[in-house]
């Protein structure tokens, strides 16, 4: 993929429709993006991750927290929760993060030059796959950036429906500014956190087949539940920010975040000596 096409050679552009979904609503929805061919690479290569057949740092996989703690019994895919940071290891998922069909529409909100902030491969396993309370990405990213928005785009390798644990939003939350977030109690995944002034009966299922993406603003208010079905509920979820975004000094003893270069040009003599943890990968400048 070019990383340099001029935004007139763009194909994948936003329509004046999704504009506005974008601007009232904080998100839009595109289906058919991807095949079933195209999930299916992302879908073996974290099987194989799961299982051990495929190099990948332990510390970057999770369990589900059932299993981790003991309450349910399943192994292999079944007892998986989700992978992190994929595409900083993975050739397969850094090339969905930059394919031109994701990044196309973030030019558009972002501006051309983009970094990846973070790429999660989550498994919603059959009658045990955990949802997460309402909450705004860009709470957790606040701590890294100063910036007024990043983007997220949700990715459905299966189909994800009411009854498997589908996407909830609240549509125009992303004007809310961040709430507060709050530890979750009696929490199985360590890293819920809740916005509680959030309603459950503000939100809208956001139902997508196989191979829909959802592109939402990282400010909108968003939640997904329990999969109660005897199917799979996976999706790939990918982050972007612009490389113009001001980086927040270091916590000592905190760990951040890696940022992956996405397209455009992030090492202009600005963005060197901000960007100094951003990971090269081969034929990229350096």
């Amino acid at each position: 993929m070019d990383t340099n096409t001029p935004s007139l050679e763009r194909k994948f552009s936003i329509t004046p429709e999704e504009r506005s979904s974008w601007d009232e609503n904080g998100y839009f929805v595109r289906y058919d993006v991807f095949t079933e061919k195209e999930n299916d690479i992302l879908r073996h290569v974290a099987d194989d991750i799961a299982v051990g057949k495929r190099l990948f740092p332990k510390t970057n996989i999770n369990q589900n927290a059932l299993v981790q703690d003991g309450k349910v019994k399943a192994s292999g895919i079944r007892a998986m929760h989700k992978i992190h940071h994929v595409s900083c290891y993975i050739p397969e998922f850094l090339a969905r993060v930059r394919d031109a069909r994701l990044t196309d529409p973030i030019v558009d909100l972002l501006g051309p030059n983009i970094l990846g902030l973070n790429n999660l491969y989550i498994w919603k396993s059959p009658k045990i796959g955990l949802g997460f309370p309402w909450h705004q990405d860009k709470w957790y990213f606040n701590h890294q950036y100063k910036t007024e928005m990043t983007v997220g785009t949700w990715t459905a390798i299966d189909a994800a429906d009411v009854e498997n644990g589908c996407l909830y939003v609240i549509p125009g939350s992303h004007k809310y500014g961040i709430l507060k977030h709050e530890d979750l109690e009696g929490s199985q995944q360590a890293e819920f956190k809740i916005a509680r002034d959030a309603k459950d009966e503000d939100g809208v299922a956001v139902e997508a087949p196989p191979g829909a993406v959802v592109w939402f603003n990282n400010q909108l208010l968003h939640k997904s539940t329990d999969n109660h079905s005897s199917r799979f509920r996976r999706c790939n979820v990918a982050h972007y920010i612009s490389a113009d975004a001001e980086r927040i000094p270091k916590p000592a003893g905190k760990n951040i975040r890696p940022v992956m270069w996405v397209r455009g040009d992030t090492y202009s003599e600005k963005m060197e000596p901000v960007y100094q943890d951003v990971l090269p990968v081969k034929g990229e400048p350096k």
